[in-house]
């Protein structure tokens, strides 16, 4: 019985030391230079704006425009303030948005970030972001609103 006790404490002792075991100084250096690195590949870009067009009774304002250069690709955050003038509820998302950019092409939301949408109550405003990727030599953006068949607005926006 003796034998049993001690030889689960010799096994349980020895999980112990390996669980705990510290992670050498050099390797926790290398890490952070990692992260440091990733953060100077991007080139951010802020633009404060206000672009605002009526929609249906919904007041749609572009506010702010985020840039970020990471792997020959322009990131867009497009941040917008939505209010609801009717006296219905509204739904509105970033999927009801694309960008049109002087290389011809359409670009549409990023899906892996999360982009805003929601239903807006009357007399209430939605705020949020919307996400692109685009080429990173692209000067200037066409953002359309077209949530079905025909586009209801667009802000014509030349980037920094």
């Amino acid at each position: 019985m003796k034998k049993r006790i001690l030889c689960a404490m010799s096994v349980l002792a020895m999980f112990t030391f390996v669980a705990c075991d510290i992670i050498p100084e050099e390797a926790a250096n290398n890490k952070s230079k990692d992260s440091t690195e990733v953060v100077k590949d991007g080139t951010i870009k802020n633009q404060e704006v206000k672009l605002t067009k009526n929609v249906k009774e919904i007041e749609m304002t572009v506010n702010h425009i985020k840039q970020t250069i990471m792997k020959k690709k322009k990131h867009v955050e497009l941040q917008f303030s939505l209010t609801n003038h009717s006296a219905t509820d509204q739904g509105v998302g970033a999927n009801d948005f694309r960008i049109e950019a002087d290389d011809g092409k359409t670009y549409r939301i990023d899906g892996t970030k999360v982009n805003f949408g929601d239903v807006i109550a009357p007399h209430k405003t939605l705020t949020g972001s919307a996400y692109f990727v685009i080429p990173e030599k692209t000067k200037s953006i066409n953002v359309v609103y077209q949530p079905e068949e025909k586009m209801e607005a667009a802000w014509k926006i030349k980037l920094e």
